[in-house]
């Protein structure tokens, strides 16, 4: 078998070769027959006839030989191969104009591959990474992930036969590094000690953690550093090893070097790894981080030997601890396992990232059909001018499969080469995404996502370019054989009239998803300035920092000195206008509490959010003041509980209006609301604004950290440097963080509808374009083949306007009727993107105008060019045409 393939690859790729060994082998068959026939008698002229009688005739024995081979539907494929690489080198405009065209639609498909497969398919950078599984908590009925405490870490991994091991991590620890020269908050790791061997890593320089140093709390103060910690606070010097660091106040000694290619299993690359017995100095949010209370650990397991990821997660269910199965609304009480495959984010929900990646599958395969028409216009458009070559290979004999296939061919080369064009370009475009989108996320902390192509991304983009190009070329070629060979060559000796009404449908067509993908980006773009921009406050000259005196554990009375001094300053120096500061929890959104009045006689609470700030927090923010006022400095400790509502909050409990001085209820806590601010809207469109609570940041005694927000004249970003240079002064170890301006927050927020901006505008600019070039070529083309029926109608006294206006009213009346079917499918695509729409949608009608006016002007644009040229033609020169 395996000498009978070779045999048929030699053939295939040596033809020359075997075809001489078939004549010589012939040839010696007839010269053994002559002699024969010569030995009993025989002439040789009379030997050689009847020889060549016996053997049936040379050329049909060759042609049995060659069908014997099996290959003879290779052969005639790479014939219409080389035809068909020939024919497109001597239309290089087309062919050029063709592979841009796939190459571009491919691009998005790439893109969007790349993406999918980074986020959900990708295996981590480790030994037989096909066996590990991640092990994960859940909440809220199997709604939400869930972190586990250390102790119930132990229970599972002590329970597991499923698995050769479970290992732990909190991959997101805020660790403050002092060295001899520097002093840098960077993003760590609290590993078990199994959780180097469980993947597979080896050290690049010095050992990884003994099970011993992972064995009593607080004893081992190890650390293994990453390869571009060591190389840029290191200089990669050897004597790392053995170095310490100063990790939130504790001394810590390097004991190893991890490889350049590990930089975590998470989005978050980790500088730092330390022991989970360290989980003290890791984590700062826990009276107790090794309890059961303190959960942030996440799992991740190596399956065993014939066991399977099912019988892994029946074995975890049934091995639950004790505690969870009557657990709490919102406390651990399940757990699932899953392949670790795809990126582990944190903080952004699976289901939400499926969701995202669809619609920009959606859009990308709408800009591959829009290509295909493009390019489906082409080929009818060239394949007409062929009409002659193919009546010529059908008088020959060509069948009409025969020339259908040979066309399909030359689709499906035009395909491969837009699809490698396509994956080059989406490498680019890729790169251009990650630094833009996925570089740091919202607090200013570095994230790494790995879009490198793999061959599964690469030979799904050939498939889909394949496939594309079979699709756009099918019925172009369908319709240039339909004529008979006689009838065709007649009628090329005097063509008066070429129909492009395939043309012009197909350019119609790409014009009303145009309209449809220019609305919609329009409404995503407006929507992520609008909310970057504020609603009710304005982000602009707006820096953020935070301060955590929690990670060196000082006593709330020195916390809240540092914290006061440092607001202080800030609020005195060069260049800012106010400065405040909000307690735990973001800038904008807080975090959730329960509000009542007094006079509620049952224990009915309503949910709001709540954050605690600081005096001119309104003010720095420019949030309006409707009624009452805003904190001050009297609002310390000694005074009197106060509160500041939202307009939502303050509708919702009292709709009479009398809100200054009523009391509530916030946490459990009696509060006088002193104050009524404008609502700050941030959901979605459709969503109803949430009630807000304020309360004063300096009446929590137990504040240990802030995140400043500081206006300022300037740049913001160019004033970081100096706001944190102030702020440093106050106290050199306190740990300063999340440095990033407002805006670039804001931004970060909502990436997902920025990332989805950006690509549905590039395949609005892109389906647009296409579509001006799809109708400029089916008029070009019209007019081309008509230019002995205008000379005829201007030798007979007809207006170059009347034939500007003909021509112009072919062109248009295509593109008015794609417009307006185009209006109608943004109305339904802007209805499954609301839900990444802000804004109340007061100017939409104006973006669906300015859609559908652009569309139109490229389409009036494409159809001057070539209208022009038909009102310009010469009457005795027309009708010499042939």
């Amino acid at each position: 078998m395996l000498s009978d393939f070779l045999f048929r690859l030699r053939a295939a790729f040596r033809r020359e070769t075997v075809e001489e060994e078939l004549d010589d082998e012939l040839r010696f068959h007839l010269e053994q027959e002559v002699a024969k026939r010569m030995a009993a008698g025989m002439e040789r002229p009379e030997a050689l006839r009847e020889a060549r009688l016996a053997l049936g005739g040379l050329d049909q024995v060759k042609e049995e030989c060659r069908e014997a081979r099996g290959i003879s539907a290779l052969e005639t494929t790479l014939r219409d191969a080389r035809y068909a690489i020939r024919g497109m080198s001597h239309s290089p405009a087309f062919t050029v104009a063709a592979i841009l065209t796939l190459g571009f639609g491919t691009a998005a498909v790439s893109t969007v591959f790349t993406l999918a497969n980074t986020m959900f398919f990708r295996e981590l950078p480790a030994d037989r990474p096909d066996r590990l599984v991640f092990v994960q908590a859940s909440r809220s009925h199997g709604r939400r992930m869930g972190w586990v405490g250390y102790p119930d870490y132990v229970h599972f991994r002590d329970h597991a036969k499923t698995l050769e091991g479970l290992a732990a991590h909190y991959a997101t620890a805020p660790l403050f590094v002092n060295s001899a020269s520097r002093s840098e908050e960077i993003n760590g790791a609290v590993v078990s000690a199994n959780f180097f061997p469980l993947l597979g890593v080896q050290p690049a320089l010095g050992r990884l953690f003994r099970p011993d140093e992972d064995s009593v709390p607080d004893r081992d103060r190890v650390a293994v550093i990453s390869d571009r910690f060591w190389r840029d606070w290191f200089n990669a010097s050897p004597a790392a090893l053995g170095a310490t660091l100063k990790i939130n106040g504790t001394v810590f000694t390097i004991i190893g070097v991890a490889p350049p290619a590990f930089r975590g299993i998470t989005v978050y690359p980790n500088e730092i790894y330390i022991p989970t017995m360290m989980m003290r100095v890791g984590c700062r949010w826990c009276v107790d981080a090794l309890s059961n209370g303190c959960a942030t650990l996440d799992m991740i397991g190596r399956l065993r030997d014939n066991y399977t990821v099912a019988e892994a997660g029946a074995e975890m269910a049934a091995s639950m601890p004790q505690s969870w199965l009557a657990a709490k609304e919102g406390e651990n009480s399940g757990i699932r396992v899953l392949r670790a495959r795809g990126v582990l984010d944190l903080n952004t929900g699976r289901s939400g990232q499926i969701r995202f990646t669809e619609l920009l599958a959606c859009v990308a395969g709408v800009l591959l059909l829009v290509c295909c028409a493009n390019l489906a216009g082409l080929l009818v458009a060239r394949n007409s001018a062929r009409t002659r070559e193919f009546a010529i290979r059908a008088s020959l004999g060509a069948g009409r499969l025969r020339l259908i296939r040979q066309l399909v061919t030359e689709s499906v080369l035009l395909a491969a080469g837009g699809g490698v064009l396509g994956m080059l370009f989406s490498l680019a475009l890729t790169g251009v995404l990650n630094a833009t989108f996925y570089s740091i996320n919202e607090e200013g902390h570095p994230l790494y996502y790995n879009f490198s192509p793999e061959f599964r991304v690469i030979a799904a983009v050939v498939a889909v370019s394949i496939v594309a190009g079979i699709l756009a070329g099918i019925i172009p070629a369908f319709k240039s054989i339909r004529a008979r060979g006689g009838d065709s060559l007649i009628g090329q000796s005097s063509p008066m009239r070429a129909n492009s009404r395939l043309g012009r449908g197909l350019a119609g067509a790409q014009a009303g998803v145009a309209v449809a993908l220019a609305t919609i980006a329009g409404l995503l773009a407006t929507s992520a300035r609008a909310v970057i921009a504020g609603a009710n406050f304005d982000t602009s000259h707006v820096a953020l920092m935070r301060l955590r005196p929690r990670l060196l554990r000082y006593p709330p009375d020195r916390a809240q000195r540092v914290l006061r001094t440092v607001a202080d300053r800030l609020e005195t120096a060069p260049g800012v206008e106010s400065a405040s500061m909000v307690g735990t929890g973001a800038i904008l959104f807080g975090r959730d509490a329960q509000v009542s009045l007094r006079d509620w006689a049952d224990s009915r609470t309503i949910d709001s959010r709540f954050i605690e700030v600081g005096p001119r927090y309104f003010e720095t923010l420019g949030t309006p003041v409707l009624r009452g006022r805003e904190f001050d400095q009297r609002d310390t400790i000694e005074s009197p509980p106060v509160a500041i509502v939202s307009e939502a909050l303050a509708r919702q409990l009292w709709p009479t209006g009398n809100v200054v001085g009523a009391t509530l209820i916030v946490n459990q806590q009696p509060r006088q609301v002193v104050g009524v601010v404008a609502d700050i809207p941030l959901e979605t469109r459709g969503e109803p604004v949430p009630p807000f609570v304020f309360t004063p940041f300096w009446q929590n005694a137990a504040q240990l950290d802030a995140r400043f927000l500081v206006r300022v004249k300037g740049d913001p970003k160019a004033m970081l440097p100096e706001l944190i240079r102030l702020a440093n002064r106050v106290d050199p170890d306190v740990p300063i963080g999340e440095t990033i301006t407002l805006p670039a927050q804001m931004a970060g927020v909502n990436l997902e509808l920025r990332y989805m901006a950006g690509f549905v505008s590039f395949a609005a600019a892109l389906a647009i374009l296409l579509s001006a070039i799809g109708l400029y070529g089916a008029l070009a083309f019209s007019v081309s083949r008509r230019t002995k029926e205008i000379g005829i109608r201007m030798a007979l006294g007809a207006e170059s306007t009347t034939l500007l206006a003909m021509v112009m009213r072919d062109g248009m009346t295509a593109i008015l009727a794609g417009v307006s079917i185009g209006v109608v499918l943004a109305i339904g695509g802007s209805s499954v993107i609301r839900h990444l729409l802000y804004g109340s949608g007061t100017n939409d009608a104006m973006i669906y105008v300015a859609a559908a006016l652009v569309v139109a002007g490229a389409g009036l644009l494409a159809c001057w060019v070539p209208a022009r040229r038909a009102a310009s033609v010469e009457p005795l020169t027309a009708l010499r045409e042939q």
